[in-house]
Parts: C-alpha cells; sequence; structure tokens
C-alpha cells in the first residue's frame, strides 16, 4: 500500500522546525551562556518578590529635568510613594544653570527618601560600543551622581532596555551593578497626554495581573500629570481586590525587588527579562 503524500504545510513546518534547530547552538547559544553567567548574581527582571502577591514599583527614566522632576517629587510625596529615579549623565554634567540645578535636585531626590539608578551619559544602545565607550557611559555617570550625593548608584537601567551584547553585560557584571528591568510599560515616551498614559497603565495591569515594575520619564511634563491618575487607577483596584478577599498591590521600591539568583538557579531556566517591544529610533526609553 502507497504511502500517503505529507501535505505541504506539514513538510514546511518540519523543514524551519530543523532550520531553527540547527540555527540554535551558534545563534542562541553565546549570548544565554553569557547572560546567565554574567547576571548569575543579583538582577530585577521586573516581577514581583516572592514574598509578595501583587506589587508595583514606580521607576522614572531620563531625568532629572529641571521643569517636570521637582512637581513629580511632590506628587510622589502626596501619595507616600517612593521611587527610583535612573539619571542620564549628560543632564547633569556641566555648569550651566540647568546642569547646576539638576544636579541638587539629585541631592533632593535622595533626601525625599528615593533611589537613583545609571541609565548612562548619552542615552545609547551599549552594544553598539567599544568597551572604553561603554566605560565612559557607565562610569561618567556613576562619577557624577557619587560627586553629588556621597553615593554611588547601584542600579543600572541600560537606554532601551538593551543589555545582552556579551562586552556590555562585562561591563555591568564588573562593577557590581545590578541591571533592573520592567514588566509594565506605560509607553509616555509616544503618547501626548496623561489621560493616555493612564489608559495604557490600566491595560498594561489588566495583562500583567500581579504588577511588577512600572516604567516612566520624569522628563515630560503629561508623564507627570498621568501619575496621580495611575493612583486612581491602583486605588480602584486595590478596593476590588478587597472587596473579593484578595491582596491588593503592594507599593513597593526596587531596593525591595533585587534577590540573589545564583548560576545554579539559572541553569535550564529562561530568563524573563522584560525589554521594550518598541522602535528604537522613534523615541528615548
Amino acid at each position: 500500500m502507497a504511502s500517503l503524500p505529507v501535505s505541504v504545510p506539514r513538510l514546511a513546518a518540519a523543514l524551519l522546525l530543523s532550520l531553527l534547530s540547527a540555527a540554535a547552538p551558534s545563534q542562541a547559544t553565546p549570548v544565554v551562556r553569557a547572560r546567565r553567567s554574567l547576571l548569575g548574581g543579583q538582577h530585577i527582571d521586573g516581577r514581583c518578590p516572592p514574598r509578595f502577591r501583587r506589587c508595583l514599583a514606580f521607576t522614572f527614566d531620563d531625568g532629572p529635568e529641571i521643569r517636570t522632576t521637582p512637581r513629580l517629587l511632590d506628587m510622589l510625596d502626596a501619595h507616600h510613594v517612593r521611587a527610583t529615579f535612573f539619571v542620564v549623565g549628560h543632564r547633569i554634567d556641566g555648569e550651566q544653570p540647568h546642569h547646576r540645578a539638576q544636579r541638587g535636585l539629585l541631592r533632593e531626590i535622595v533626601r525625599r527618601g528615593h533611589l537613583l539608578g545609571n541609565h548612562t551619559y548619552h542615552h545609547v544602545v551599549l552594544g553598539n560600543l567599544r568597551p572604553s565607550q561603554i566605560a565612559f557611559e557607565i562610569d561618567r555617570t556613576g562619577d557624577i551622581v557619587e560627586r553629588t550625593t556621597g553615593r554611588r548608584p547601584e542600579l543600572m537601567r541600560a537606554p532601551f532596555g538593551l543589555l545582552t551584547a556579551p562586552r556590555s553585560l562585562g561591563a555591568v557584571a564588573a562593577r557590581n551593578l545590578t541591571p533592573a528591568y520592567w514588566m509594565i510599560d506605560t509607553h509616555d515616551w509616544e503618547v501626548t497626554s496623561a489621560e493616555a498614559v493612564q489608559d495604557r497603565f490600566r491595560r498594561e495591569l489588566l495583562e500583567h495581573p500581579y504588577g511588577g515594575v512600572v516604567l516612566m520619564h520624569d522628563t515630560r511634563p503629561w508623564s507627570v500629570r498621568a501619575f496621580p491618575l495611575i493612583m486612581q487607577v491602583v486605588a480602584r483596584r486595590n478596593a476590588e481586590l478587597v472587596a473579593r478577599g484578595e491582596a491588593p498591590f503592594a507599593i513597593l521600591n526596587l531596593d525591595q525587588f533585587v534577590t540573589p539568583r545564583g548560576t545554579e538557579a539559572l541553569r535550564g531556566a529562561p530568563l524573563n527579562l522584560r525589554r521594550p517591544n518598541a522602535r528604537r529610533g522613534a523615541a528615548r526609553r
């Protein structure tokens, strides 16, 4: 009896699977190995710490900005929220009035109980740079923050969340920095109204019902105006959860997220490192 012909879709799928299997060792393995070995220590992947059922931690990138960050600090105080600010070095390096004012903002951020993190000097993709350039991006920013506040940042967020090249991973690991990713992206970098940011946060919270690290920016007026609107969403959601007898969202800061994850713990398990899906050239994150 003649065998039945193999259908074209099934044949195509089998060929595709074999091609992917053959390509995987040479293309994917080096990056995965580098990521596992170099991030075998502490990192923040964006998910809630295990001891919290639900949580949110607000982070603000790209500042400080003298025209917007002061108002945000007041709003954070009003809602009793402690946040993390990932600062860009060129904003605080220089003797122009805005440079001096923004260095003063670093001191004010720390005084009010918030955390500072390193977001590089020029906000560039580290993987595209030479080792000496990567060192400058990280070290120059860290030096200025330490000179200004007396403490060097221990947290690091790579621009666009892109931290995959072995040389950039190695630079971060060599400096004992903790990479910080996110779970909830408000997309405040691509909209122009507080209401749009609030709506995006609401939808992201539905997609990630246990919360996690929230990505925002303190350089955009609509982002600052959106913060109290976002807290309204959180309050309503918490009321619903409590009414059902479920755990509400705890508001944390990133120092409560850091957990040691050794190489052995990562072996055979994919890292859940949240990175942007957006067009890199369309906006600065």
